[in-house]
């Protein structure tokens, strides 16, 4: 069950030269594992989602013999978690690598970029202080490492960045995947799956295997037949591309990229303008183009004319970022917004899905975060498309009745929300 549950995790490369695309950050990040020693700087590898940032990490870890101590930095937020759990391991060799004829330890601390805000407790700073006093390699990922609070963990670390994997190189990963699966699949069919994941290696095997859990053979009509990609950016990430999108129309695509309420990425536009635009007549610009988009939304709401909402998009993204005249370096990004902590979810629902993403991030192995993201809306096409495979996997996970129906049908029973 484990290998059929995610082809991801079924085809995760197991060496450094089964990874495709980032040729040269990973040639940086192999000759500074094979030359790391005691006062060296930490490597950090920042980029996009999906393009093999922690698979890389690992694989070398099996490559080069290191016993590889994994953690997620978002959640493992206070200095004293981050201190107890990766300290030992910095500060002297541990006892499996004498029996183990291992080369040593190798420690990952993934998504660090997620170590945002008061609730974090010092985790930035628990960080540099194991990096000065390590005496095993240490590795950080992050996809957006723009924060002003990450300076100076940038400074203690060789920055290696990667890309989006290119379209060819995608392309035939697919096919091979197809291949090995016993898929037909049309040219035409993958060459659109692979623009629809834009790089992202992660979103594009997640796409094939839910397509071939309905069929074997792959048309086009297959791939634009998938829902719209989440393209699994964050809330900050989006608010990074409205803030400074040049020009100001490329703020519209972080509305396609992120999974949010509407009128919840409004507020937190307005939460974060302050912080991002210095300038006052900016700031007076930037303030009335969102006070327009506000009167559209009331008027939604007063009139149940959804046709407003294009103008409310319009002016909360283009509108704001066609109001910087100046230029700004980025600032942390707040989230979520003062006032609404969850708008478009439902406490009973918060709570469910918690738990499922709970038991998939034990499962497998993963952060909570990458559960949500990656795992969930995989799990969703599933249950709502291949009941057989469906059932599987919720003995598997020993999912509970309620959190089938939910990943069947998206919602949350009467019971549950009295």
């Amino acid at each position: 069950m484990s290998t059929s549950l995610m082809w991801t995790e079924k085809y995760r490369p197991q060496t450094v030269g089964e990874i495709i695309g980032n040729d040269e950050a990973k040639k940086s990040f192999i000759s500074w594992l094979k030359t790391w020693k005691p006062g060296v700087k930490a490597a950090l590898l920042y980029g996009p989602p999906g393009v093999g940032k922690t698979t890389l990490v690992q694989a070398a870890a099996k490559t080069f013999s290191y016993d590889l101590i994994e953690m997620n930095a978002s959640d493992t937020r206070t200095a004293e978690k981050i201190m107890r759990v990766a300290g030992h391991a910095a500060s002297e060799d541990s006892l499996l690598t004498h029996f183990s004829g291992s080369r040593g330890t190798l420690i990952l601390l993934d998504e660090v970029d997620g170590i945002y805000g008061r609730e974090d407790q010092g985790g930035i700073g628990a960080i540099l202080r194991l990096i000065r006093e390590s005496k095993v390699p240490i590795v950080l990922v992050a996809n957006d490492i723009s924060d002003v609070r990450l300076r100076d963990l940038k400074n203690e670390c060789l920055l290696i960045p990667f890309h989006h994997v290119r379209p060819p190189l995608l392309l035939a990963l697919l096919k091979e995947l197809c291949r090995r699966e016993g898929l037909e699949a049309e040219d035409e069919a993958l060459k659109i799956l692979v623009n629809r994941c834009e790089g992202d290696v992660r979103s594009a095997i997640n796409d094939l295997q839910s397509i071939a859990e309905r069929t074997k053979h792959i048309k086009v009509e297959d791939v634009e037949r998938l829902l719209p990609r989440d393209k699994q950016i964050t809330v900050q990430e989006a608010l990074k591309k409205i803030f400074l999108a040049d020009p100001p129309s490329e703020a519209r695509k972080a509305l396609a990229e992120v999974n949010i309420d509407f009128e919840l990425l409004h507020q937190a536009i307005h939460d974060n303008l302050p912080y991002q635009y210095k300038d006052p007549e900016d700031l007076a610009s930037a303030y009335d183009a969102l006070s327009r988009a506000d009167l559209y939304f009331g008027r939604i709401k007063r009139t149940k004319d959804w046709g407003f909402l294009s103008y409310a998009l319009e002016q909360m993204t283009v509108g704001v970022a066609a109001s910087r005249k100046k230029s700004y370096y980025p600032v942390g990004y707040r989230f979520p917004p003062s006032k609404l902590i969850l708008l478009s979810k439902s406490k009973a629902e918060r709570e469910l899905k918690d738990k499922i993403c709970s038991l998939i991030a034990e499962k497998c192995h993963v952060s909570r975060r990458r559960a949500t993201m990656d795992f969930l809306p995989f799990l969703k096409a599933i249950f709502s498309s291949n009941l057989e495979e469906a059932k599987k996997i919720a003995s598997w996970l020993n999912l509970t009745d309620e959190m089938v129906d939910y990943l069947s049908s998206g919602k949350v029973s009467k019971a549950k929300k009295r």
